[in-house]
């Protein structure tokens, strides 16, 4: 789990309307590209070898959303080791999800903020363990925007200190 990879300079979001003109043109200022894998991993046909095509090409990275980190419901383990399968296939060495949850008794399709609490710290620890677990291998943390959070024990930096302290 010692896996160090850095990522450097400026990267694309690839989005599927953006593949041809990649594809026709692979623009050499963009050092990376990242996708949510959730969006990619059961692709097939054209646009899977379209994705193919590029991934042996150029550097990517995966940018989770929908791993509910803070949520309550149980860990989609399958959906991890389906990450893992997907970055493995497309040689991807990076990872990073939110800091958020976005389950609650199913998906609520939006990235909702977690309370910064003392609990929430070792929830979310041990949910973000059992994923480098899983997928074997280190992964990032990005924070969700949010406009209230109320019953804050924390500021949002100490928060994320707790987590990646624990």
């Amino acid at each position: 789990m010692d896996t160090h990879t850095t990522i450097q300079n400026a990267g694309l979001g690839l989005r599927r309307s953006l593949l041809p003109h990649v594809l026709a043109s692979s623009p050499s200022a963009v050092n990376f590209y990242e996708v949510a894998p959730e969006n990619w991993i059961n692709i097939g046909g054209k646009l899977g070898k379209q994705f193919r095509m590029l991934t042996e090409r150029h550097r990517f990275v995966c940018h989770g959303l929908s791993l509910s980190l803070g949520s309550t419901d149980p860990l989609d383990e399958a959906l991890v080791l389906a990450i893992k399968r997907f970055m493995a296939t497309h040689q991807i060495t990076c990872y990073s999800e939110h800091l958020s949850y976005c389950s609650h008794n199913g998906h609520l399709y939006d990235l909702l903020p977690i309370p910064f609490t003392e609990e929430a710290v070792h929830h979310v620890a041990s949910r973000i363990k059992r994923v480098q677990e899983l997928l074997e291998q280190k992964m990032a943390l990005e924070n969700v925007s949010y406009y209230a959070a109320p019953g804050q024990e924390m500021s949002e930096s100490d928060f994320f200190n707790a987590v990646v302290a624990e």
